[in-house]
This record gives structure tokens, sequence and C-alpha cells, in this order.
């Protein structure tokens, strides 16, 4: 082998090296640190509500009292954001404060497909003590819900949800300063099942805390999280 094809391969081989350890480099999934372990509680601060729209034809669901409850099950860095806590349940209106809808309906409502995931995806340390963006998903049809309702007198019930192809799954922002969990949007939500007048099946919806919460800036109305989380990466 003479010496020019010799400097090619040693070139060529570096550059190759050079390559994949770049790509290697960018390959590496962000790591999470999370604390406490445990079970937590959020509930929906001062002003804030839920509101579930109806796309097709235009009628909102609104409340003002819900809870979650879930789990941090490891404390610790280093970890995979996915799935790094979870929520068992969560229930819309109480018996005393029902959400309410057009015609003077009122309503409850409960969590379906639990255990939901919560999945860290990317981090900004320079908001609120630290943002972070995420999501929420589950088995089956993904996150979705059982409405019991009165509506004009009558009671009926609806579930809404996604599909087995396409999983509903929720967006979110939570902020360490605050504590607050936002829920920003819900991909592939529409009606499942309803005998409810003004739910038809198929109708797409939209769920989302309100005041609406924007990425990159602080969180102020959302689920306030008890065990006050701090989550952050890396």
């Amino acid at each position: 082998m003479n010496r020019r094809l010799s400097r090619i391969f040693v070139v060529g081989g570096a550059a190759a090296a050079l390559v994949l350890g770049t790509t290697a480099a960018f390959a590496v999934t962000a790591t999470w640190s999370i604390s406490p372990a445990g079970s937590f509680t959020g509930t929906l601060n001062t002003g804030t509500t839920t509101t579930l729209t109806d796309t097709t034809t235009g009628i909102q669901l609104v409340c003002k009292k819900s809870t979650a409850k879930g789990s941090v099950p490891k404390a610790g860095s280093g970890l995979s954001g996915t799935g790094i806590a979870t929520i068992s349940s969560t229930t819309f209106g109480t018996s005393t404060v029902k959400c309410t809808g057009p015609a003077g309906a009122t309503l409850t409502a409960v969590s379906l497909n639990t255990p939901w995931k919560l999945n860290a995806v990317s981090y900004k340390a320079s908001v609120d003590g630290g943002q972070t963006t995420g999501t929420i998903t589950a088995s089956g049809t993904g996150v979705g819900a059982k409405i019991s309702a009165t509506i004009l007198g009558s009671p009926c019930t609806a579930t809404v949800g996604g599909t087995k192809a396409a999983p509903a799954k929720a967006n979110g922002l939570y902020d360490n300063g605050s504590h607050l969990l936002a829920i920003t949007s819900v991909t592939n939500l529409k009606v499942l099942t309803s005998n409810c007048p003004t739910l038809n099946v198929n109708d797409k919806t939209t769920f989302v805390t309100t005041p609406a919460s924007k990425a990159g800036t602080a969180v102020s109305h959302g689920f306030s999280v008890s065990s006050k989380i701090h989550l952050s990466s890396p």
C-alpha cells in the first residue's frame, strides 16, 4: 500500500470516527431529577377552571373544582422522563360544586384508563424556578373521562377519550416555583359514547385548564401540587 493511499485511509477513518462520535453524543437521551417520592394531590388553584369544549357544537362544560391524585414512584437523578410520575385518579366537580354546561346543565366526571403516566419532555431552567414541558398518556384509548350529567332536566352519561389507534394525550406545563401543573391541550380527544342531547358520538373535543398557560411563561393557573414536587433536567 503506497503512502498516499495509507493517508487516505487514516484521514477517512478519523473522519468516520468523528462523525460516529458526534452522532452518539447527540443521541444521548436527557435524564431527569425529581423529589420527593410518594403520593401527591393536585387541586385547582384560585381562579382556575377546567374547560371541555365540543368543537362540533361549540358547547362548553366548565369545572371550578377538580382533584388529581397520584404518586412519584422514585426520587433521585439520572432518571428517564417517561412515567416519572403517575396519576391514579382525577375527579371533576363535587356533589356540592358541580361542573356546569349550557341551559343549566350540571355534571361531574371521573378519569378513565388510569393510571395515567406523566412524561417529562423538555426543561427550561430560566422560567419560574424551572419549567417542564410534558405529556400525560394512558393505555387503551388514552386519557379520558366518564361524564355523569343532568341536561334539560334528564340524567345522561357520556365518555370522552381517543381510540386504540390514536390514543388521547394531554400536553402540559409544570413549574417548580409555583408548583402548578397546567393542561395546555389534549390531542385525539372526542366523544366516544353518549346519550346526552348536546354531546354527539364522534364529536371532536378539546380540554384545557383556564386561563390558558404558554410555554416559556410562568404558570399562574392550574393544579396546585401539594407535595411541592421539584423536577429538573439534567
